[in-house]
């Protein structure tokens, strides 16, 4: 707050800001200097050493906020009175200027009322780490953050061992807030919530770089706590140049200047939360301040069935908690909150008990899939399954089924998930697994049914597109076809090219009926396997990556080699 100045008025008054040089340089010009400190705000030597007489005076009663408003002419009302007595005087100070009558300035605190700082981890209810999902190495991060604490707490470690500064990404409605709302309330701390837009709203740079100092001085005076900043990518980057550069420049500079050094802010877990990670400065994400990164998706099916719990209390049996998780795919925190908000309001409107049946009842329609038809999926995607284990595709994660089809999710209504190496450099031998896999479905069906079914082509994503594509890719965009000379490999120049070059298309035609037939003899190899897979998907739906290891080395036929027969039994054949 700047140094507030009347011509007819003296002394001065300001709110003290050992940051505030200006402010003080100005004091002592002048014949008498007021300043004013918040409540349990500490004074620094700078203060006692300019300071007359440091003087403390207790907060207004009740009795002299309707002495005030009597003063000017005002109606004492409650409400008014619970505003001059609980509002902060950096909030009093902008709202009663000289030029504004008191009942206009007691308008301006009625129309604008303060945002309280929540504390999530206060919230009656609210999970813990324990009942989130979806948010992997993150949630191990903050079960070690809650153990940390405790032996910060108990005088057993020094702060500097606790990691009190992370980055959370993610886009919109990912969970983010109601992760860090579990870790407040898995680490027993108070949390304190901020965010770049808020301090900005504050008003001019003075009053945002106050404001977020003010929301680090709460988390150091409720210390140990976390402080949750939010949109920290709306700082940007220092480098950027545009007319507001200077301004964001300062807030990043204050903003570093608070996040630097584990002694300045003892106490104070960091945890910021974006959308865009590659839009902040660079300097904000180094080791000591924002130094380690997660990222975060839109939940998965236990995520989302977690976030529902918490919204609605209720637990879904197993045939609701299919289609709940089948009509929720792609949605965020967000969208089931209000999924819940319309079905306790259905449940209102027909004065019942709110139950699993009202939130079923404001999911898309969903039919239940006929039993051949479920049991041609089933064996789709144990094909896909068997075939990536015994060619060592990556790492086979699950692979699942659905009994309803739900509209507008692009028939998808099965689907074996891999998890593969981060860093990997394929050959061409490696492509051609790559399409003998997405070949597996399609293979399976063959072997059971003598014929596959249309569902694997159409659709950008369905197989037979997929395994085109990437063939193409191998012959001529990759150089690892018959000649080393490439194409532009962008899908639109590959698929003109293979409308245009009789010789290209035969070749990729080459490719996709070799791996089909390759798939086709893996499958028959395990035939027992596919069958076992297929059953207990059609009751389970859901079969672990594991599972299918079992019981695809349960049926391993047992071979036996004649280099290892006896002599006699050599000798006689």
């Amino acid at each position: 707050m700047g140094l507030w100045q009347e011509r007819d008025y003296n002394p001065c008054i300001s709110a003290w800001d050992e940051k505030r040089h200006r402010d003080q340089v100005v004091a002592l010009n002048k014949d008498q200097a007021i300043f004013f400190a918040v409540p349990g705000q500490p004074l620094d030597t700078e203060a006692w050493l300019l300071a007359d007489a440091v003087v403390s005076v207790a907060p207004p009663t009740r009795r002299q906020a309707e002495a005030a408003l009597r003063r000017f002419g005002i109606p004492v009302t409650e409400r008014d009175v619970e505003i001059l007595i609980s509002e902060s005087w950096s909030r009093l100070h902008h709202a009663f200027q000289t030029r504004r009558h008191p009942a206009a300035a007691l308008e301006r605190l009625r129309q604008y009322p303060r945002t309280p700082p929540i504390a999530t981890n206060n919230e009656p209810g609210g999970p813990t780490l324990d009942e989130m999902h979806g948010f992997g190495s993150l949630l191990d991060w903050g079960r070690d953050l809650a153990i940390d604490l405790e032996e910060y707490k108990a005088g057993r470690i020094p702060w500097e061992e606790v990691d009190a500064g992370i980055l959370i990404s993610g886009p919109p409605g990912s969970g983010k807030t109601m992760f860090v709302g579990a870790l407040a309330r898995t680490c027993g701390v108070p949390l304190i919530y901020g965010s770049v837009s808020s301090w900005q709203t504050a008003g001019a740079l003075d009053e945002h770089l106050k404001a977020m100092r003010a929301s680090f001085e709460e988390a150091k005076a409720k210390a140990p706590a976390i402080l949750f900043v939010d949109e920290v990518d709306t700082f940007g980057d220092r480098s950027e140049t545009d007319r507001n550069r200077g301004y964001m420049r300062a807030v990043i500079a204050a903003f570093l200047e608070l996040l630097d050094g584990f002694k300045r802010r003892k106490g104070v877990v960091v945890v910021s939360a974006c959308n865009n990670p590659e839009q902040i400065d660079p300097a904000i994400r180094r080791a000591g301040r924002l130094g380690q990164h997660f990222e975060v998706t839109l939940p998965d099916d236990n995520a989302r069935l977690s976030i529902l719990k918490y919204y609605s209390g209720i637990e879904l049996d197993p045939n609701q908690a299919e289609q709940f998780t089948l009509a929720t795919e792609r949605y965020s925190g967000a969208d089931i909150e209000q999924i819940v908000r319309f079905a306790k309001r259905s449940a209102r409107r027909r004065k019942q008990d709110f139950a699993g049946e009202h939130i079923v009842g404001e999911l898309p329609p969903a039919p239940e899939l006929p039993a051949e038809y479920l049991r041609s999926v089933a064996v789709h995607e144990a094909g896909h399954a068997i075939v990536a284990v015994e060619l060592g595709f990556g790492e086979l994660v699950n692979v699942k089924i659905a009994s309803y089809a739900i509209p507008g999710n692009g028939n998808q209504v099965g689907g074996a998930i891999y998890a593969m190496p981060r860093h990997m450099r394929r050959t061409r031998a490696a492509y051609l697994d790559d399409i003998a896999v997405s070949l597996g479905g399609i293979a399976a069906e063959t072997v059971v049914f003598d014929a596959f079914f249309d569902g694997a082509a159409g659709s950008h994503n369905a197989d037979l597109n997929t395994v085109t594509r990437i063939a193409t890719l191998l012959e001529a965009g990759l150089g690892m076809g018959h000649t080393l000379v490439v194409a532009d490999n962008a899908v639109s120049r590959l698929e003109a090219l293979r409308a245009s070059d009789p010789g290209l298309r035969k070749r990729v035609h080459d490719v996709i009926a070799n791996e089909f037939e390759r798939a086709k003899e893996i499958i028959r190899n395990r035939r027992a396997a596919l069958d076992e897979i297929a059953g207990r998907l059609i009751h389970a739906k859901s079969l672990s990556g594991d599972d299918v290891r079992d019981i695809i080395e349960r049926h391993r036929r047992p071979t036996v080699s004649l280099a290892k027969l006896p002599r006699s039994l050599g000798s006689q054949a």
